[in-house]
C-alpha cells in the first residue's frame, strides 16, 4: 500500500530560492542602491513588513520580553533572558530536555514575532513559542505557543488534539519548523539554501537578510547602468534595465453606454489598458500555497516556477473560502475582481504594504458609492457597514494573525450551513444561527425584488468530497465552463477523478488543450487512479506543454510507462520530462515530503534502490514521517522482505498509534500473512480513526467476510452508508454480495 504524497507535498509550504547572478547575468546591488533616486519609496519600504521580515536579533529588532520572563507549555517552563547583549531561551530540545539556545534572528514583526535558533548542521529552526506584538489592549504583549494545549491544527476552531511535545513532528526542532527549507526565500533576498543531503546540513546564504527591492523588481545592476547614462545619451534597454516591469498601466473609469439613457451613471468602473499580470505573479510567488519547481526570479512565469495548490480539502472549504493558510493567491484567482483586471497595487501600496485608502473609500474607487456605500445595500451601520466585513471575511492563523479572504464573496448562510463553511454574517452575529442570517438576507432581497444568486461550484465540490457520485455531472459541467475561472475549472476536473468514465475522459482530452495551465494541471492530476495504459492513451499526445507545472505532473502520471514500448521520438521527450521531474523534486531536497515524492517516482520506474534511498533520506530529515515509513514498508513487501516490512510498521505504530494509514497498513500485512483475526484489529482501528474513508470501511468488511461473517459485514457497510453516503467503493462491495 503506497501512500501517494502529492497532496501532502502540496500541503507543505516550501521555499523558492533565488539564484545569485552567474556568467554575465545582472547582479544584485542591494536596496541601499535605490534610495538616491527613489527616496520616498525607500522610506516607505523601511516601514513595511517586508523590511522587518527578518533581522539580526538586536535591542532594536527584538520585541519580546527577554527580561528573565517565563512561559509554561505542556509541563515545560521556558525562560527568556539576555546575557552580554545577546538573547537566549532555555527550552525543551529534540530529546525533551531543557537546553539553552542563542536567539540569532527575529522573524516577522506584527501581529507576532518569532525567533530563529542556529543548529550545528546549519539549520535555522523557528521557535514555536511566539511573542504577541499587539498592544495589551488587543490582548498582546505576551508569550504564547503556536499550538494551544487543547487546540492545534491550522483550523483551531475545528481541530482538537494533545499538546505538542518533543516526539511530535510539529515540535519546533523538527523539519516542519526548519527556516532554511520552508520560510527563507520569502523572508530574505538572493537566497541560496545550499542543502547537503549526504550529511543533512545547510550552508544557507543570502544577499539581503530581509525582503529587499530586488526580491520583487529583479537584479538591479543593469537598472543602475541605465540610470547612470547622462541626459545627452538616450537611455536604452527594456524595462529601464530590469528583467521585467511590474507597473500597473491599466486605467479604471466609467465607460459610457451610448445606447443607455443613463449613460452618465455607473455601478462599477471598467478597466482599460494592459493587465499587470507580471505584478500579480510577482506577489503570488510568495503569497500563495505552492510547491516550488525551480529557482524563482522576478519575470519568470509563475506556473513554470511553481505548482499551485488547487481548491482542495483541507486547504479550502468547498465554496473556495480559505481554510488552512493559503496566502491569498488561490483565493484571489477565484474572484471576479481578478478576472476584471484588478491587481495588487490597486489596493496596496507596494512599498509600505499599507492600504492605498482607508475604509470603504478603497472599494469605492471602482464601485459607485451612491449604489454600494448605502444602507440600502449593506443594511448596517458602523463596523457592519464596512465592505470587507461582508465580502472579505477574516480567518485567524497562528493564534492572532487575522487574514482576509481575497475571493470577494457574497455571504450565503444557508450554503455555509450545508457545507460546514464559515459565514461572514455569523462572524459578527455569533449569537445567531445561520438560518437566522439567511432569513434576514431573504427578507432584504424580497423587499428590493432581488433574486439571490446561486454559488457556482460549492455544492458540487462538497458532494464530491463526500464521495457522492451524483456530483460527477455537475463537476464536469463546471470544468468545461469557460466562464468560470481557471482555478475553479481545474479543481472541478481534479475532483472528478474519482468518478471518471468514458464521457469525462473524452472531456478531459479537451481540457488538456485549454489555454489556462491550472485547467490542464487539474486534468492531469485527475488521472491518479487510472491504469497506466489509459493514462498513456490520454497523455502521450499532450507531452508538449508550455508550463513546467503541467510537464512534471504528466511525468509523475506516466512514471511506470516502459519507454522501450514507445516510438523513439516520444520516448526521448518523455525521458526529458522524467529528468525534469527528478530535478524539480531534488530542488526541494531538504523537504522530507519531496524525498517521499521522489521515492514514489523511482518506485513506479522500478528503480527500487533509488526509491529506498529517497525514503531513507526523508527519514534522515524527519525520522517520524508517516508517509516515508509506510512507503518504505510497502517497498519491503514488494521485495519480499516481509519481516523488515513488519518491523517498520510496528515501529511506526509505536510512534504514531493514532495513524489511520499505519493501522490500515498493519491490517493488510496480517491479511497477507493469513491472520485475519489480527488483521481485523488494524482495519477496524483505521476505519474508526478515519470514519469517512470508504476504502478502510470496505476492506474491514471484506476481512469480516473472510471470517465467514458476511451478515455482520453487510450490516456494517449498510450502517456506514447511512452515516457517510454511498461511496462507489463501499457500494460496490455490497452490490457484489447481493
Amino acid at each position: 500500500m503506497r501512500i501517494a504524497l502529492l497532496g501532502l507535498l502540496l500541503l507543505s509550504t516550501f521555499v523558492c530560492p533565488f539564484v545569485m547572478a552567474e556568467d554575465g547575468s545582472p547582479s544584485l546591488v542591494g536596496s541601499a542602491s535605490c534610495q538616491t533616486c527613489h527616496r520616498e519609496q525607500y522610506r516607505e519600504w523601511q516601514t513595511s513588513h517586508h523590511f522587518s521580515a527578518m533581522s539580526v536579533a538586536t535591542q532594536i529588532s527584538v520585541l519580546g520580553d527577554f527580561d528573565n520572563s517565563q512561559f509554561t507549555y505542556n509541563g515545560v517552563t521556558s525562560r527568556f533572558y539576555r546575557r552580554d547583549g545577546k538573547f537566549y531561551v532555555t527550552t525543551d530540545n529534540a530529546e525533551g530536555k531543557l537546553q539553552e539556545f542563542h536567539i540569532g534572528y527575529t522573524f516577522g514583526v506584527y501581529p507576532l514575532q518569532q525567533y530563529l535558533i542556529d543548529f550545528p548542521n546549519g539549520a535555522k529552526q523557528v521557535l514555536s513559542i511566539i511573542w504577541d506584538t499587539r498592544s495589551k489592549e488587543e490582548g498582546g504583549q505576551r508569550w504564547y505557543h503556536l499550538y494551544p494545549e487543547q487546540l492545534h491544527g491550522m483550523d483551531e476552531t475545528k481541530m482538537q488534539g494533545a499538546a505538542i511535545d518533543h516526539t511530535d513532528p510539529l515540535h519546533w526542532t523538527g523539519s516542519m519548523f526548519n527556516w532554511n527549507s520552508r520560510c527563507a526565500s520569502c523572508h530574505s533576498t538572493g537566497l541560496e539554501v545550499n542543502y547537503e543531503p549526504e550529511n543533512n546540513s545547510f550552508n544557507t546564504q543570502w544577499f539581503e537578510i530581509n525582503v529587499g527591492c530586488e526580491a520583487c523588481h529583479g537584479a538591479g545592476e543593469q537598472h543602475l547602468q541605465w540610470a547612470a547614462n547622462s541626459q545627452e545619451k538616450p537611455k536604452t534597454g527594456p524595462n529601464k534595465g530590469f528583467p521585467q516591469s511590474i507597473n500597473n498601466h491599466a486605467k479604471w473609469g466609467h465607460i459610457p453606454d451610448a445606447k443607455s439613457a443613463n449613460s452618465d451613471t455607473y455601478q462599477t468602473f471598467s478597466s482599460s489598458g494592459p493587465v499587470a499580470q507580471r505584478q500579480k505573479e510577482t506577489c503570488a510567488a510568495c503569497h500563495s500555497r505552492r510547491t516550488p519547481l525551480q529557482a524563482s526570479t522576478p519575470g519568470h512565469d509563475y506556473n513554470d516556477d511553481h505548482l499551485l495548490s488547487l481548491l482542495e480539502s483541507p486547504l479550502y472549504y468547498a465554496d473556495g473560502q480559505m481554510r488552512e493558510e493559503v496566502f491569498v493567491w488561490g483565493s484571489f484567482l477565484q474572484s471576479k475582481m481578478q478576472a476584471a483586471g484588478v491587481t495588487c497595487s490597486n489596493c496596496h501600496n507596494p512599498h509600505s504594504l499599507s492600504l492605498n485608502i482607508q475604509g470603504n473609500a478603497l472599494c469605492t474607487q471602482c464601485h459607485n458609492p451612491s449604489v454600494f456605500d448605502q444602507v440600502e445595500h449593506h443594511h448596517h451601520e458602523g463596523e457592519g457597514a464596512k465592505c470587507v466585513n461582508c465580502h472579505m471575511p477574516t480567518t485567524t492563523y497562528m493564534g492572532v494573525d487575522g487574514r482576509q479572504d481575497h475571493s470577494f464573496r457574497l455571504p450565503r448562510p444557508a450554503l455555509a450551513e450545508r457545507i460546514g463553511a464559515p459565514n461572514a454574517c455569523n462572524q459578527c452575529h455569533d449569537d445567531k444561527s445561520n438560518s437566522w442570517a439567511q432569513q434576514t438576507i431573504d427578507n432584504w432581497n424580497e423587499a428590493r425584488g432581488k433574486q439571490p444568486s446561486v454559488h457556482d461550484f460549492a455544492e458540487a465540490f462538497f458532494d464530491a468530497d463526500s464521495g457522492d457520485i451524483n456530483a460527477s455531472t455537475e463537476l464536469l459541467k463546471i470544468a468545461l465552463d469557460s466562464g468560470q475561472t481557471g482555478i475553479v475549472r481545474g479543481s472541478a476536473i481534479l475532483r472528478h477523478g474519482q468518478f471518471h468514465n468514458s464521457q469525462s475522459l473524452q472531456a478531459t482530452q479537451s481540457l488538456l488543450l485549454d489555454s489556462d495551465p491550472l485547467v490542464r494541471l487539474g486534468a492531469v492530476r485527475s488521472m491518479d487512479a487510472l491504469p497506466i495504459g489509459l493514462k498513456a492513451r490520454l497523455l502521450l499526445n499532450h507531452l508538449e506543454q508550455s508550463s513546467k507545472s503541467v510537464r512534471v505532473e504528466i511525468a509523475r502520471q506516466l512514471a511506470s510507462l516502459p519507454l522501450e514500448q514507445l516510438p523513439k521520438a516520444k520516448a526521448k521527450v518523455l525521458l526529458a520530462m522524467f529528468d525534469e521531474f527528478i530535478e524539480s523534486a531534488k530542488f526541494n531536497a531538504s523537504a522530507p515530503e519531496s524525498q517521499v515524492l521522489l521515492g514514489l517516482f523511482y518506485f513506479e520506474r522500478q528503480d527500487y534502490v533509488l526509491a529506498e534511498q529517497a525514503y531513507r533520506q526523508a527519514l534522515k530529515i524527519s525520522p517520524r514521517l508517516e508517509s516515508a515509513r509506510l512507503n518504505l514498508a510497502d517497498l519491503y513487501r514488494l521485495l519480499g522482505q516481509e519481516q523488515q516490512s513488519l518491523a517498520m510498521l510496528k515501529q511506526t505504530l509505536t510512534w504514531l498509534p493514532d495513524s489511520a494509514a499505519a493501522n490500515y497498513a498493519m491490517g493488510l500485512w496480517y491479511v497477507r500473512d493469513g491472520n485475519y483475526a489480527a488483521a481485523l484489529n488494524g482495519l477496524l482501528t483505521a476505519s474508526e480513526l478515519d470514519p469517512t474513508n470508504g476504502r478502510y470501511a470496505s476492506t474491514y468488511a471484506l476481512g469480516l467476510d473472510k471470517l465467514n461473517k458476511r451478515q455482520d459485514a453487510k450490516a456494517y457497510l449498510s450502517d456506514w452508508i447511512s452515516k457517510h453516503g454511498a461511496q462507489p467503493q463501499v457500494q460496490a462491495v455490497l452490490d457484489a454480495w447481493r
